[in-house]
């Protein structure tokens, strides 16, 4: 035989029936008149009084005044004058038979279900439901008229004694949130009021599933027997299946065999439409379970329900709030990492929205332009700047936003600005979970140096052109001119010194040997790279790089004053050294260049010692100043515009000088005078 329980009804006991026609129930909230209607057209109840509290400042007032056995109140209203905690307290001097449902946000839940061991009996979810809202209302109503009865015994049925077991219980599963605790109080008050000989609770997992070992929780001494569990197991799934309570009892001995059960009671255990797991109750007794103690039993299974959904609700916040613990370190230590990173590039980096405004920017950029990286002045900064400067960089920022894709964008080498000036922008999109693009990485890269490393290697690569082609033409240069010096001197030999003739033909010998000098020149600047030491004459080599760099110096009209106190021999590459001597008389000329009103070079020369001479070149010109001093004889270091020089003059003249175990210095008097200084030692080895 199976008896199956949909509803409650209104088969209550007719003593607490009585009593609960004269509950009155107070409602608290802003949708105090929706509620109140729900409640008033409920045919079940054509007697119980409603009321809606109106007045803010007197709610306590209104509770004391008449003895509502009910308060639905929004949870929101607890914390208008005091705590809730002050509240409970309150409620229970002023009205202590007065029960109370919380009406709660979604976000508010955690905090009304800590209240509910206060005095909170219930609590429902807005949005509200009509069918809910009157299923919670009857429950806790018919719970208050077993309390309201235990003042009276004579009047109460006695199921109300079960009633009274049951809403203890109640009360206590409503102050723990831990599982096992509350599985425990059901099963114990279960077996109390019912005498059940086996008792088990078979829970659900997230797919609403039962599981038969797992999550099973059972008491009694029948627990461990095979073949009770396996039955209750079977008739578990069917109600879970079902949502439907099932009775039965045993018809014959054949019908569960080799069991020592006679009767079986299996409820859902139901939350908000979520089956939680199944009741599952036996006895050895025929008719074990009247159909009182299952009425009240599918009131309590329901509290229960809630009860369990929230411990598992406490339990997943638990473990969420471990695993987020152990996890806290490793989080803080990767952003502290990658914000090292983020900071630690010297180029610029910022992180631009759809709004085209700056959100995050790198600390060396934030330096640059005088504020904090967490500034939100920097959003300014692109829409100020860019806009009228860099159209087509915010045209490529606005691209990569709508397409995903990677872009590049490189300011004309005319750039003026000088933020844009010498920058390589390079934009990447920045994908959520959702592939959606959020924000842009823009990274503006400093390309100046690299600019220089290319400009220097093209000149290189002319300089060795330049070099081959002068050799070339020197050597091309040099059959016609040995001619005319050997048919010159053929004419002086065979004509008169006093005659016309022999003027020419001197005239000619002179001219063909000062061509001979530019072209050995010539070729010695061609063969930079070897360097082969031989004796020469020191002021030799000074003089041809004076005739190389003559023409430059007297177009600018520079005065050269010669004042050569020793003129030693020297073990020496001849190239090498004319090669520093034009420098240094180039970067003069250069600082004298619309500077000195009389523009002169002085080239001296004097014996250190035995076995050292000193060359020095003072101009009047511009000098140097002290920052750059430090960085004067560095590869590609230049004070003059790109583009105009390479700075490898001095940097050259300074490894020629090392190659000769020698010395360079400088000596500068900003606007009056500027001298270096080299010391050479006379007796190299040869033929290195």
């Amino acid at each position: 035989m199976v008896v199956k329980y949909k509803t409650l009804k209104k088969d209550i006991p007719d003593g607490i029936v009585n009593i609960m026609q004269t509950i009155a129930i107070l409602v608290a909230s802003s949708q105090g008149q929706e509620v109140q209607k729900i409640i008033e057209t409920n045919p079940n109840w054509p007697s119980l009084r409603v009321d809606c509290w109106r007045n803010e400042t007197h709610l306590f007032d209104q509770l004391s005044a008449y003895p509502y056995g009910l308060l639905v109140i929004d949870f929101t209203l607890l914390y208008q004058n005091s705590a809730p905690e002050s509240f409970f307290g309150r409620l229970q001097a002023v009205s202590p038979r007065t029960a109370v449902i919380l009406l709660v946000k979604p976000e508010e839940r955690q905090q009304a279900i800590g209240y509910l061991p206060q005095n909170a009996a219930d609590y429902l979810l807005f949005p509200l439901d009509a069918v809910e809202l009157c299923f919670r209302i009857e429950r806790v109503l018919a719970m208050s008229s077993a309390r309201y009865s235990s003042d009276s015994p004579a009047q109460l049925d006695p199921a109300a004694d079960e009633l009274l077991m049951l809403l203890e219980a109640g009360q206590e599963i409503n102050q723990t949130l831990q599982l096992d605790e509350v599985l425990k109080i059901i099963l114990s008050r279960a077996d109390s009021v019912t005498g059940a000989d086996l008792s088990r609770v078979f829970l659900t997992d997230r797919n609403e599933s039962l599981t038969k070992d797992g999550s099973v929780i059972k008491t009694s001494p029948l627990s461990n027997q095979p073949g009770e569990n396996s039955l209750l197991f079977l008739l578990a799934q069917e109600v879970a299946f079902s949502r439907e309570i099932i009775c039965r009892q045993r018809a014959s001995s054949s019908e569960w065999p080799h069991q020592s059960l006679q009767s079986v009671l299996l409820m859902p255990m139901v939350a908000r439409d979520k089956l939680i797991g199944v009741l599952a109750l036996g006895s050895k007794r025929l008719s074990a379970f009247p159909d009182d103690q299952i009425r009240w039993l599918s009131v309590f299974c329901d509290r229960a329900a809630i009860a369990i959904e929230n411990a598992h609700l406490f339990q997943d916040l638990s473990s969420a709030y471990i695993d987020l613990a152990q996890s806290r370190e490793q989080i803080l230590q990767s952003r502290n990492t990658l914000q090292a990173l983020f900071d630690g590039i010297t180029d610029d980096l910022y992180l631009v929205d759809h709004n085209l405004k700056i959100k995050v920017l790198n600390r060396g950029q934030g330096t640059k332009q005088a504020f904090r990286p967490e500034d939100p002045g920097g959003e300014d900064y692109v829409l100020g700047g860019w806009v009228k400067t860099a159209p087509e960089l915010l045209a490529r920022i606005k691209e990569s936003l709508r397409t995903g894709r990677e872009t590049t964008w490189i300011p004309s080498e005319s750039e003026i600005d000088p933020y844009l000036k010498d920058r390589e922008f390079r934009i990447y999109p920045i994908r959520n979970r959702l592939a959606q693009i959020e924000q842009v990485i823009v990274f503006a890269q400093d390309v100046s140096e690299r600019r220089r490393w290319q400009a220097s290697l093209f000149r290189s690569a002319n300089l060795v052109a330049v070099g081959q082609l002068a050799g070339s033409i020197a050597h091309q240069i040099n059959n016609p001119l040995t001619v005319a010096m050997a048919n010159s001197q053929l004419i002086l030999l065979e004509t008169s010194p006093d005659s016309e003739a022999y003027d020419l033909a001197h005239s000619i010998l002179k001219s063909t040997e000062r061509m001979q000098g530019i072209v050995q020149n010539l070729l010695e600047f061609s063969n930079q790279e070897t360097y082969f030491f031989v004796e020469i004459d020191l002021i030799e080599t000074i003089e041809g790089a004076l005739a190389l760099v003559s023409q430059p110096l007297k177009k600018v009209k520079i005065q050269v004053i010669r004042d050569y106190q020793a003129q030693p021999r020297l073990s020496a590459s001849v190239s090498h050294l004319k090669l520093v001597w034009m420098n240094l008389l180039l970067n003069a000329r250069d600082a004298l260049v619309d500077y000195a009103a009389q523009p002169q070079i002085t080239i001296s020369t004097n014996m250190v010692s035995s076995r050292e001479v000193k060359i020095t070149i003072t101009d009047n010109g511009r000098g140097i100043t002290g920052e750059n001093f430090e960085q004067l004889f560095r590869p590609f270091f230049t004070t003059k515009p790109v583009g105009k020089a390479l700075g490898l003059g001095l940097y050259s003249a300074h490894t020629i000088i090392e190659r000769h175990n020698g010395q360079i210095r400088a000596f500068s008097q900003p606007g009056v005078t500027t001298t270096f200084e080299v010391i050479l030692p006379l007796d190299n080895p040869q033929g290195l």
